[in-house]
């Protein structure tokens, strides 16, 4: 990994700039001066602190143990399990809505002369 990669993810991984990151998300708040030509780093920084939020929420609603921000190897592998888990989940949902698609058939007779 490159150097300038390790201190953009510390950065995108630290407390401030995930606060200033959800905030901006929140009320529409600018993160760089230039919002319309973002150089390779700038984009970089992005994705790690969208990363990093995943990261945080999930570890907000239980579903991971803060442990796994140790270290970027148990970052990257626990967001590779999870898109794992997401894409086998979608398949599974596909598989039973289309087990599930039974055709109801309506069968009108004629009412009997009394």
């Amino acid at each position: 990994m490159l150097d300038i990669e390790k201190i953009v993810r510390k950065l995108a991984k630290s407390y401030k700039w995930q606060t200033i990151y959800n905030n901006a998300k929140e009320v529409g708040l600018k993160l760089f001066n230039n919002d319309k030509d973002l150089t390779r780093i700038q984009i970089m920084f992005l994705s790690y602190l969208n990363f990093y939020s995943a990261i945080t929420m999930d570890i907000v609603l239980n579903e991971v143990s803060d442990r796994v921000l140790d270290n970027f190897i148990y970052e990257d592998a626990y967001m590779y399990y999870k898109q794992k888990r997401k894409k086998r989940d979608v398949l599974k949902t596909d598989a039973l809505n289309k087990r599930d698609n039974t055709q109801i058939k309506w069968v009108f007779k004629k009412p009997s002369k009394r």
